[in-house]
């Protein structure tokens, strides 16, 4: 088995290349290289923006509006379906409900959730999307008040409402153990939008093609032949330059981090990602991980789940998978990267 390589950048080293960011936001992803006059769409979505641009020929403005009308039609479906902050969404409603057996789903919350449980299976149960109690009770979700570190017997008695054996799928029917089982697809939902999106484009016969959203990002083709590049954000709330730039072809990319959504509590770091296993905020060692696949849904749960286990268990799954990962921790303003062995193909 190859091993996974390690090394050493200081936090106040840039990325020197010039370039134009296409996704500054609360994720850190951003697209590499000036993207010239090609077509593009941009818009708002689950509290992001969303970008699509593609190579090929501009379409009239009427075919225009169909395409952008057929993105915006499939993001209003996802919101609909899985949001946690709108009351009245298809998720919300099965998680304010009473009922527990035969609750049937979509096929858009089908495919999404029984993904999610096929991720929580593989990484034992660190991808949890019943950890909604636990979101909440920090201050992350959408029902809470101002965050603030939670007793430890509030943290015990919302963990009798997690973990990720307490829900299954049969079919379009899902299952929970009891009803106050809740749960949250935000580790998931936006790379599954992004996934959507490069359907509606292919059958648009739009196959060279990049979509962000928020910093989840999927390339299709190449760009005017080459490679789409993207480029992984300094993990720094302030970044505004990328410090790793990767040659993509039809694959996603999806980074995690902890350092734009947190809080600070007598001088500690309180990340927005809980550890389903302790109820714990995951400790600020590990500030982001990035996972490269075929579906950016999955890429998009797979990073979540790589900031909460244990690094070298982390490369060790990657490498079962020849799956490409990269994580980097901070230690005293020194950046430690580690790659997995598929990673380094990838790389310029």
């Amino acid at each position: 088995m190859k091993q996974s390589s390690i090394f050493k950048i200081d936090l106040n080293i840039g990325f020197r290349k010039p370039l134009v960011l296409l996704a500054i936001s609360s994720i850190v992803l951003s697209t590499l290289s000036h993207a010239g006059h090609l077509p593009r769409l941009k818009g708002k979505t689950m509290g992001n923006t969303y970008r699509v641009i593609w190579v090929g020929d501009h379409k009239d403005v009427e075919h225009m509006i169909d395409i952008r009308n057929q993105v915006e039609e499939h993001l209003t479906e996802v919101n609909k379906s899985m949001s946690t902050w709108d009351r009245h969404s298809e998720l919300s409603l099965i998680n304010h409900s009473t009922q527990t057996n035969n609750i049937k789903l979509s096929p858009v919350l089908t495919k999404v959730v029984t993904e999610a449980i096929r991720l929580g299976e593989l990484t034992k149960g660190t991808l949890d999307v019943t950890v909604d109690p636990l979101v909440q009770l920090w201050g992350f979700g959408a029902n809470s008040q101002a965050p603030t570190k939670p007793s430890m017997d509030e943290i015990k008695q919302a963990m009798t409402k997690v973990g990720i054996g307490k829900i299954t799928i049969n079919g379009h029917q899902l299952t929970r153990e009891h009803n106050e089982v809740r749960i949250n697809l935000s580790a998931i939902a936006k790379g599954y939008a992004v996934d959507a999106i490069a359907e509606v484009l292919k059958k648009n016969d739009i196959n060279n093609f990049l979509i962000d959203i928020g910093g989840e990002v999927k390339v299709s083709g190449t760009k005017r032949n080459q490679p789409w590049v993207v480029g992984i954000e300094k993990p720094a709330a302030d970044a505004a330059s990328p410090m790793v730039a990767l040659e993509l072809t039809d694959k996603a990319i999806a980074t995690s981090g902890d350092y734009r959504n947190y809080f600070k509590q007598d001088g500690q770091h309180i990340s927005h990602i809980i550890d389903p296993k302790t109820g714990q905020p995951t400790p600020h060692q590990v500030v982001s991980t990035t996972v490269i696949h075929d579906s950016c849904m999955t890429a998009d749960g797979l990073a979540t789940a790589l900031m909460i286990m244990p690094i070298k268990d982390s490369l060790a799954l990657a490498e079962r998978m020849t799956l490409p990962v990269m994580i980097i921790e901070n230690h005293s303003n020194e950046l430690v990267i580690h790659e997995s062995s598929a990673f380094k193909q990838y790389r310029p």
